[in-house]
């Protein structure tokens, strides 16, 4: 959520971001949030579930906050944002956010690419012993930022 919010605030204000990286992205803070079929299907997985997402939306969504400004779902405009890659763990309460938000994306006319790990649960990046998707991930996740840093504005490689 943050980084896509990053992104979408950063267009606004003129900032040129490259690249943005959405793992397992929870774009959807609004009263829908819990409706996605992913969230019943993981409901209870260890690394993150219900009662952790609902603390969670308790949380970034303060009392009289208009849950659609911090849902980059619903953002108002996601044209002309830095490509993204949208890594989603398909054992996860929050997947279908973030296949969601890939093709919303793709709609505004967004460079996007959504890659699914398989039997991947919520952090498994953060469990490279453990989960075995998260090493092909971190991999896929540096030539994505490799490939989209470097090269200038002007077209000349950095070195």
């Amino acid at each position: 959520m943050i980084s896509a919010l990053t992104a979408i605030r950063a267009k606004k204000a003129g900032l040129d971001l490259r690249a943005q990286v959405l793992v397992n992205p929870a774009v959807d803070v609004t009263e829908s949030m819990f409706d996605y079929p992913s969230i019943t299907q993981h409901a209870t997985t260890p690394t993150a579930s219900v009662p952790q997402l609902q603390l969670f939306h308790r949380l970034a969504v303060p009392p009289g906050t208009d849950p659609r400004v911090l849902s980059p779902l619903y953002a108002d405009d996601l044209s002309g944002l830095a490509s993204a890659l949208v890594v989603v763990p398909t054992h996860d309460p929050v997947a279908d956010h973030g296949r969601r938000y890939a093709e919303a994306l793709k709609a505004a006319g967004t460079p996007a690419r959504l890659t699914e790990y398989p039997e991947a649960p919520h952090a498994f990046l953060t469990l490279p012993g453990v989960a075995p998707q998260a090493e092909a991930a971190r991999t896929e996740i540096l030539d994505f930022l490799r490939a989209s840093l470097t090269t200038c504005a002007e077209g000349a490689v950095l070195r």
